[in-house]
Order: C-alpha cells, then structure tokens, then sequence
C-alpha cells in the first residue's frame, strides 16, 4: 500500500510503501500523484520501504507505464530502503530512467532529505558553527510520540508544556505496525491472508479516531494527529524529517504499551533524529527526564 506523509516543503513529497503492491494500490495512488504533478509540474519524490515485499505482476506494469509516461515531471526521487534487492531495484530502475534517482539506507534518512532539498533549493551554504555565547532558538514545532499507555499521555502533557511556553506548533504521532505474511509453516488454510489485512486496517483506523479523541481532549489549538503505518522508530523520524519538527517528546519504558512500542525506540529515535529528544521517565525515575540535543 501507499501512504502519503505529510510534509513541509516546496515540491517534495513523501510516500510510505509496504506490504505487496496490487493493481487496487496503484489505481488508487497514481490519481494523486498525477494531481500532484498538473499542480507543481515537477516534483521531486521520497519513498520509505517499510516491509515491503514488491509488486503483483499488473502492478509493476502500472508502475513501468507510470514511470515512462512521467519520466521528465520528476526532479529527484529518493527511495530509503533495508534490503539489497531494494538497492538493486533502485539501480536497475536508473536504466530507464533520465530522473535522477538515488538510494539511502534505513539510517540515512536526513542524508535524504538533504539530498531532496539541495535538488529544489539549489546548493546552499553550510550552516555556520553556533559561537559560545548564542543562544539556542526557541522550539517552533513538537512532536509527541503517542501510544495510548500512562507514560505516553505523561509525555505528551510534558510536550503540551513546552509548547505553550515556546509557542510552538503540536503534532501528535501513533505508529501502526502491520500484522504480515504469515509464516510459511502456518495453516494457510485456517486463515486468509485478507483477514490479516482487514484486521490491520481496523487497528489503522481505530487509532486515528483514538488519537483525535486525545487532541481534543488538550485545550491546545491547532494540534495536528497523523497515524502512520510502520515502527515507532520509522513513523517518528519520518513525520519530524517531513515537517521539520525541532523537539521530539518520547516516553521512555513502562510495564506495558510504551515499552512495547516506544521503550525499546526512544534510544534509538534519540540517535537517529537530527530534531532535540526529550525523553520522559516515569515519575518514580530519580532524573525525571533526559535530553538529548540535535
């Protein structure tokens, strides 16, 4: 499937892919795209590959007569992926192609980004080293990581008070991962793999009516929810990247909840993420929070 991240940038948008792309998929995105490009007349593309596990046949004849239709309409496109076969697509796929198409590993999602908006922006010069008396800016948009559990509502009532003093723009973000393929060695005859999919989509949108519910609930205007499919770690730094977020609020661990779907990825969003991270212990924590600058 498809997924548009919604992204704050002139001509550069944005495009989860997962699962095994169907004929169904492409007649639903490529409208969109098209639109796209009759608006902007040339844009430039980035696709995340998250569990992704290629195309049926008339999907990647879609996708063939799609690309040689719209060869000159695309200034830069970046695909981020894990696999080699990913690289190795992205190579072949050059063959066909006069756009300029490049590929980054899972970690080199800013180095993406980068890449993107050097392409539609132009070459710019380096940003200056801070000197030892500046003064860091004020945050102006912050990004809660939201899953529902006690810590996770505690960070985000952390993020709520930091954007009130800083004035700063609030998107709340909840990951959904996909349930998957089942295992080869599974009964497939007791379960169709279409069960799977309706399952996720009802946990898809389930959380998005949840997470509206929460922003409502904060008496804070113009908060923004977004529900994006793939890990924590995934669906955070995309978002931030894509709206240049400069705080990411993030819970840290818990008996449940947080700690399945966040306490394992604070690290590694902190890491990772070129935004600031506050991490959000629980109250019992000795140090309260931890912060990592970016």
């Amino acid at each position: 499937m498809f997924q548009f991240i919604p992204v704050e940038e002139d001509n550069i948008f944005a495009v989860k892919v997962s699962g095994k792309l169907t004929d169904a998929d492409y007649q639903q995105f490529l409208p969109q795209l098209e639109d796209l490009i009759g608006q902007f007349k040339r844009i430039s593309l980035l696709l995340e590959l998250e569990d992704f596990h290629g195309w049926e046949p008339k999907a990647a004849w879609d996708d063939f007569k799609f690309g040689m239709k719209h060869d000159h309409d695309f200034q830069r496109i970046a695909i981020v992926g894990e696999k080699t076969w990913h690289k190795w697509m992205t190579m072949l796929g050059n063959a066909f192609t006069d756009t300029s198409v490049r590929f980054f590993n899972r970690d080199q999602l800013a180095e993406a980004w980068d890449w993107l908006r050097e392409g539609t922006k132009g070459d710019e010069a380096a940003t200056p080293e801070p000197a030892e008396d500046d003064k860091p800016p004020p945050w102006r948009h912050i990004l809660a990581a939201v899953d529902f559990s006690p810590l996770s509502r505690l960070a985000l009532a952390r993020a709520v008070e930091l954007g009130r003093g800083h004035g700063a723009r609030l998107s709340l973000v909840h990951a959904v991962e996909m349930t998957g393929t089942p295992l080869l060695d599974y009964d497939l005859l007791m379960t169709d793999p279409v069960d799977f999919l309706e399952l996720d989509q009802q946990r898809f949108e389930q959380a998005e009516v949840e997470l509206k519910r929460l922003a409502d609930s904060l008496e804070v205007d113009d908060v923004q929810t977004e529900v994006l499919w793939g890990t924590p770690k995934s669906a955070v730094l995309s978002y931030a990247e894509a709206q240049n977020v400069d705080l990411i609020v993030v819970g840290s661990h818990g008996r449940h909840g947080i700690g399945r779907l966040l306490g394992s990825a604070s690290a590694a969003i902190a890491n990772s993420a070129r935004a600031d991270v506050l991490i959000v212990r629980p109250p019992s924590a000795a140090s309260g929070v931890g912060v990592k600058s970016g």
